[in-house]
């Protein structure tokens, strides 16, 4: 017996004066997506696009999301960060899992 899995692993650290986009264009379908925050503002997440908004799920500093839905290859995020103080930092772990 043989298991196949993939696994993206990824730690986005920055700081910004103006907002940014992350996207995420997998080469496998992910059953399994955690984002984390570690960083210092907000960020939006969605899992079906490459492109997020600021209506998409809002992950807050200190806290993580998990996301089981059907297979997906995408992941967009995004800061709305507009801080030019250097304090504001974003910085994002993200844990991909499927075969």
């Amino acid at each position: 017996m043989s298991l196949l899995a993939n696994e993206y692993r990824t730690a986005v650290a920055d700081t910004t004066s103006t907002g940014a986009f992350l996207q995420v264009a997998l080469s496998f379908n992910a059953s399994y997506m955690r984002v984390a925050n570690t960083g210092t503002v907000p960020i939006r997440a969605t899992f079906t696009s490459t492109v997020a908004s600021t209506s998409d799920a809002e992950i807050r500093p200190g806290e993580s999301v998990a996301w089981t839905g059907g297979p997906t290859s995408k992941l967009g995020l995004l800061t709305t960060s507009t801080s030019t103080d250097g304090v504001d930092h974003r910085r994002v772990r993200v844990l991909a899992l499927g075969g």
